[in-house]
Parts: C-alpha cells; sequence; structure tokens
C-alpha cells in the first residue's frame, strides 16, 4: 500500500479471514440490474465465485479471489461466520483489484477493494458513527462481522 492509498483511508482496517461469495448484481457489459431466480422464484442462480476476506472497515471489504474485478462492478455478496448458520449479506462496488502478491496457495490470485453500500438491505452511511468513550469508529458491516466494538477493544487490551 502506497502513502496516498493509506492516507485516503477513513476508517481502521480490522484484519479478517472469512468465507466470502460473490455475484453480479449488474450485468457487465449494459449494467441493468438483474437477478436469475429458479421457477419459484425461491434462489439467484447467478454463478457465484469464492473469495477470502482480509480485512473489513467501517464502510469496506477487502478480500483476494481467483477472479479479476474491474472498478465499478456492483456486487451481492455474503460473508461466513463460523458461529453463524445464515450469510451476511452485503452489497458493494469494486473500487480497486489488482494482482495478489500474496495470494497464498492461489495462482492468479487478485485482491479487491470494495465500498460496501449495503449490510442485510441497510443503507451503511446511516450506520457509521463514532464512540467518544472507546475513540473508535463503527458500523453495521464491522458490528455484523466482528460483532460489538466493546468487546473487541477488550481483547485488544487483554494481555
Amino acid at each position: 500500500m502506497d502513502k496516498a492509498e493509506a492516507e485516503r483511508r477513513r476508517y481502521e482496517r480490522y484484519d479478517t479471514e472469512l468465507k466470502v461469495y460473490f455475484d453480479f448484481a449488474y450485468d457487465l457489459e449494459t449494467k441493468v440490474k438483474f437477478q436469475l431466480l429458479d421457477k419459484k422464484k425461491e434462489k439467484t442462480l447467478s454463478k457465484k465465485y469464492s473469495a477470502l476476506s482480509r480485512n473489513v472497515s467501517a464502510e469496506g471489504l477487502c478480500f483476494i479471489a481467483r477472479r479479476k474485478l474491474k472498478k465499478g462492478d456492483y456486487l451481492n455478496l455474503e460473508i461466513y461466520l463460523p458461529s453463524a448458520t445464515e450469510p451476511v449479506r452485503m452489497t458493494g462496488e469494486v473500487r480497486w483489484s489488482r494482482t495478489a502478491e500474496d495470494g497464498g496457495k492461489e495462482k492468479d490470485a487478485y485482491q479487491t477493494g470494495v465500498l460496501l453500500k449495503t449490510v442485510e438491505d441497510k443503507p451503511i452511511a446511516q450506520t457509521i458513527r463514532y464512540d467518544r468513550e472507546y475513540h473508535v469508529n463503527w458500523s453495521i458491516v464491522l458490528e455484523s462481522v466482528l460483532g460489538s466494538f466493546k468487546d473487541l477493544i477488550r481483547e485488544q487490551q487483554t494481555p
């Protein structure tokens, strides 16, 4: 990460390693919003791609995937938490995607940054808040993925 990129970041990043699945909310060529549904209209049939999260912030998510994405791609995302039976559903817009220098076992891996727009159909921008007591910015994104910020701070302060 270069200095200019670090300065653009508005919120602290928290390292995560969670399974992520994504598909496209818009047709890439025409940017028309669509979802393919089965005959009973119970589930989306769009192809899903898998990824592994790297970090999360109050309004963003970074993940590693085998698919290179384009700036402006609009995604439906599902994040799988270890203790949950259902995924956390989000939407977001790709801000950047580049070859991952530390893709690990994955060949042709790409690191992608996504500006999240909604979590469980709630607009993220309306949920970002600053806690004066703990001096931390928090949002529905972090609450959904990491839990209570008070618990997270307690964990960080425990020797």
